[in-house]
């Protein structure tokens, strides 16, 4: 049997009306007096139709249509096919999938190529937001804000978001850890002490993927640009569709990313530090805070 893979189109079938208006359609169709010629479309229903084979008749959801070389058409379920029409109906089945496979692969470039401009005008959005972020990231270095530059370096490696600082411990603090380990502590006793929950901590673990998914997205929508859905082998139109999936799959994490970043640097969240901030540095961090973006 020929299994190549036909590149013709699939009406999508939605109800069981689509099934009973088809040229050629019955149902009741004798398996015994029909031999089987192709099984040409598949459905998968909200509403349960009947089986068309007259010796049957049990209503399914999923299912296929059938014709046989009469010209006949039904509809049936896979258990029947086999059971009725044996090893040529899986034959006939499997070639099927792949073909509707093919043509879902092609369906999936065409919309992708549909959207290549405005997905070049979200990664354009995308790299401009980054910038942006960057730019305020870089501002704590050229205002002198060492102290709060390094801060965030150690909250980033240890992926805690709590901003914290340490403290002379007061006297009654000092007691109360006396009882708690039951021993004397030796002064000075510092104990930490909790400022606040820093938001959008994530962009600082995730900033660098931005650039490398920038470029690797750019050359696949040139590759996209270019390529011939039409006339291809089904390897190259299976890695066009991977390359698409991976594209769309980076755009919303570099998205995700993105939105952490301007809730990094944004007022309220970067005031939290201002406790850890020496006094004379006060301005600059006033200073850095008119970069940052409004809440």
């Amino acid at each position: 049997m020929n299994t190549s893979i036909s590149k013709k189109p699939f009406v999508r079938i939605t109800t069981g009306d689509d099934i009973f208006k088809m040229s050629g359609y019955i149902d009741s169709l004798d398996p015994k007096k029909e031999k089987l010629k192709q099984v040409i479309n598949r459905y998968e229903l909200p509403n349960k139709v009947r089986c068309g084979l007259s010796n049957c008749r049990i209503p399914h959801n999923i299912g296929c249509i059938v014709e046989t070389e009469s010209g006949r058409l039904t509809n049936l379920g896979n258990d029947c096919g086999r059971k009725y029409f044996g090893e040529n109906f899986t034959s006939l089945s499997n070639k099927l999938s792949k073909e509707i496979d093919y043509f879902n692969k092609v369906e999936n470039i065409k919309l992708a190529k549909s959207n290549i401009t405005d997905t070049y005008k979200e990664l354009k959005e995308i790299e401009a937001n980054w910038k942006k972020i960057e730019t305020v990231y870089r501002t704590i270095k050229s205002e002198g804000l060492d102290g709060l530059y390094g801060k965030l370096e150690q909250m980033k490696h240890s992926k805690s978001s709590i901003i914290s600082i340490q403290r002379i411990a007061t006297e009654s603090e000092i007691e109360f850890e006396e009882v708690r380990i039951g021993k004397d502590i030796q002064n000075p006793f510092y104990i930490s002490e909790d400022l606040g929950n820093l938001k959008g901590l994530s962009y600082l673990i995730d900033r660098v993927k931005i650039n490398a998914m920038l470029q690797s997205n750019s050359a696949i929508l040139e590759s996209l640009d270019n390529f011939d859905e039409s006339n291809t082998v089904f390897k190259d139109l299976n890695r066009m569709v991977k390359d698409i999936e991976h594209l769309q799959d980076s755009v919303r994490e570099a998205r995700s990313i993105i939105i952490e970043g301007f809730k990094l640097f944004e007022l309220d969240n970067m005031r939290q530090f201002t406790p850890l901030i020496s006094s004379k540095r006060h301005r600059k961090l006033k200073r850095f805070l008119s970069y940052c973006f409004e809440s």
